[in-house]
C-alpha cells in the first residue's frame, strides 16, 4: 500500500474517516488517468465510425457527445471533483458509461444488416432527414453480459468500501441480464457462463482486497497514532490556541467614522506573535495598535495575549499613545523573565483637526501615502521596542510624532514578516520592493493595496514556505 511519508494527515481524522480519506485520495489520481483512457477510446470509436459508415448516424452522435463530456470532465477536472464527492462521481461515471456504450453498440449501422435478406432477419430500420439513419436489429447476436466484466475490472482499479462493491455488483448484474432479456429474449451458454463466472471472480478479488487493504491502513493507523499519541494531543493544542488567538483579532474590514480600515494578520506557525487591533475613541478619534513580539511561536503568543488585554484596559483611562507605550512597557519587564521584546506602534487619528499622532516603539517606519499628490513618505522617527529597557523615553520630541492626515489620505503599517519574506534563492522581500509597490499603487484605496501587496509578496516568494508572521494594517481617509 502505497501511504504518504508520514501518517500525520490521516491522524487527524477518526479511523474510519482517516481510511476513507485515504482511500478518495488514490482515486482522484486514478480518475484523471480513467478520463484520458475514456476520451482515447471515444475517439477511437469516432474514427472508425466516420471511416466505415461515412454516413451520420445516431452511434457517431452518442459517441461524440460522450467525448466532448469526456473532454469537458478533463478540462474542469479540479472544478468538478474533490475528495468528498470522488467515489460518488465514479461510481455514476461508470454507470453512464456502460450505457452509453451500449448505446452506441445498439445504434451502430451494420453492414452485414444491409446484406441479410429480411426474411433471415427481422429488422426495424428508420430514415430520418438527411443522411442520419437509425438502425437496430432484434437479433444482432450482440451479448450484453460482458459488461459483468466491464464493471469487475474498474472495481478492481478503483478504491470502493465493500458495501459500494456490493452495490457495483448487483449493478453490474441486473442491466446485461435485463438488457440480453429485451434484446436478445435468449441467453446463449457458451457468453453466459463464462462473463458471470469470469464477472463474480473479479468482484471476489476486488472484495478480498479491499477487505486486506483496510485491515493494513487500520493497523498502520493504530501503530502510528499509538506512537504520535502525545505530538498530536499537542498539535490539537496549538491549533486551538491559534483559533483562540485569531479570534482576538478584529475584523479585517471596517469603516469608523471617517475612516475605512485593511488588516491581515498571518502568522508563520500555529501561535503567532503578531498582532493588530483598532479601537472607537470618541466621535472624532480613533486609536490602532500593531505590534510584532520577538519570535513566534507559544512563548509570543502568551506574551501577545496578556498584551493584548492591557492595551485594552489602558484605554479606558488615557488615550495618550505615550502613556499607553510606557505602561504597556512595564507590564512587559513586570511579567517576564526571558528577554523578549515588543515592537509597536499606537497611533490616534482625528478626523475634526486632520491630525494623526503616532508613537513608534522600535517597529518598521509606517508609510503615509498622500491622497492629493500620491507621495510616499515615510516616517522615520521612532524609539527602542517595548520590553528592552526600564522605561521608554519620556522627552517630548523623541519618539511622538504628529502628521497631517487629510481626505484621501493613507497610512500603511506592517511587520517584518513583509519585508523579510524570503524566496528560494534566501534573498529578502525588503523595503524597495515594499516601497516600489506603493508607489505604483498610491491611487487604490486600502483593500485593494492589502490584497495587492499581499499577492505581490506571495509573487515574489513563490513556493517558499512562510518564515516569519505577516501583519498589514492600511487605514484610509475618506
Amino acid at each position: 500500500m502505497n501511504l504518504l511519508d508520514t501518517f500525520d494527515t490521516y491522524l487527524q481524522y477518526p479511523r474510519e474517516q482517516a481510511y476513507n480519506f485515504f482511500i478518495d485520495e488514490k482515486n482522484l489520481r486514478i480518475f484523471r488517468r480513467i478520463l484520458n483512457l475514456f476520451i482515447l477510446i471515444c475517439l477511437i470509436i469516432c474514427i472508425v465510425n466516420i471511416a466505415t459508415v461515412r454516413t451520420l448516424n445516431y452511434s457517431l452522435i452518442i459517441a461524440f457527445i460522450n467525448l466532448t463530456g469526456l473532454l469537458t470532465l478533463r478540462i474542469l477536472y479540479n472544478r468538478f471533483f474533490n475528495q468528498g464527492n470522488i467515489r460518488r462521481s465514479v461510481f455514476i461515471f461508470l454507470i453512464v458509461q456502460m450505457i452509453l456504450f451500449i448505446s452506441i453498440e445498439l445504434f451502430y449501422p451494420h453492414e452485414k444488416d444491409k446484406e441479410v435478406s429480411k426474411d433471415k432477419k427481422e429488422e426495424v430500420q428508420k430514415e430520418t432527414k438527411g443522411n442520419i439513419k437509425f438502425s437496430v436489429s432484434e437479433d444482432s447476436g450482440e451479448d450484453y453480459l460482458e459488461y459483468i466484466i466491464f464493471f469487475g475490472i474498474f472495481v478492481l482499479i478503483f478504491r470502493f468500501t465493500r458495501t459500494e462493491i456490493i452495490q457495483l455488483f448487483a449493478i453490474a448484474i441486473f442491466f446485461p441480464f435485463l438488457l440480453n432479456i429485451i434484446l436478445q429474449k435468449e441467453f446463449t451458454p457458451d457468453n453466459l457462463i463464462p462473463n458471470i463466472i469470469t464477472g463474480v471472480l473479479l468482484f471476489v478479488i476486488a472484495f478480498t482486497s479491499e477487505r486486506k487493504r483496510q485491515k493494513n491502513f487500520y493497523s498502520q493507523y493504530d501503530v502510528n497514532y499509538k506512537k504520535n499519541y502525545e505530538t498530536l494531543r499537542m498539535k490539537k493544542e496549538l491549533n486551538y490556541a491559534r483559533e483562540i488567538q485569531l479570534s482576538m483579532l478584529p475584523d479585517n474590514e471596517a469603516v469608523i467614522g471617517e475612516l475605512k480600515i485593511s488588516g491581515v494578520s498571518n502568522p508563520a506557525t500555529e501561535v503567532g506573535g503578531d498582532y493588530f487591533d483598532y479601537f472607537r475613541i470618541s466621535e472624532r478619534e480613533t486609536g490602532f495598535f500593531i505590534c510584532d513580539v520577538s519570535g513566534h511561536g507559544v512563548a509570543s503568543g502568551l506574551l501577545l495575549s496578556g498584551l493584548r488585554s492591557c492595551v485594552h484596559l489602558l484605554l479606558e483611562d488615557n488615550v495618550n499613545p505615550k502613556i499607553i507605550m510606557e505602561k504597556l512597557n512595564r507590564m512587559i519587564r513586570k511579567t517576564q523573565n526571558r528577554k523578549m521584546f515588543v515592537t509597536a506602534i499606537f497611533a490616534v487619528i482625528d478626523t475634526e483637526n486632520n491630525k494623526c499622532r503616532l508613537f513608534n516603539a522600535g517597529h518598521l517606519p509606517p508609510y503615509k501615502i498622500s491622497g492629493e499628490s500620491g507621495e510616499i513618505f515615510k516616517i522615520r522617527k521612532h524609539g527602542i521596542a517595548l520590553g528592552a529597557m526600564n522605561s521608554v523615553d519620556a522627552s517630548e520630541d523623541d519618539n511622538e510624532v504628529v502628521i497631517d492626515f487629510k481626505k484621501n489620505d493613507k497610512i500603511v503599517f506592517y511587520t517584518d514578516g513583509v519585508n523579510e519574506a524570503m524566496n528560494s534563492k534566501n534573498a529578502e522581500y525588503g523595503l524597495d520592493n515594499l516601497e516600489y509597490f506603493l508607489n505604483n499603487n498610491s491611487g487604490r484605496n486600502s483593500d485593494d493595496i492589502l490584497k495587492g501587496l499581499l499577492t505581490d509578496v506571495k509573487r515574489f516568494t513563490g513556493g517558499s514556505v512562510q518564515k516569519d508572521d505577516l501583519t498589514l494594517l492600511i487605514i484610509q481617509r475618506i
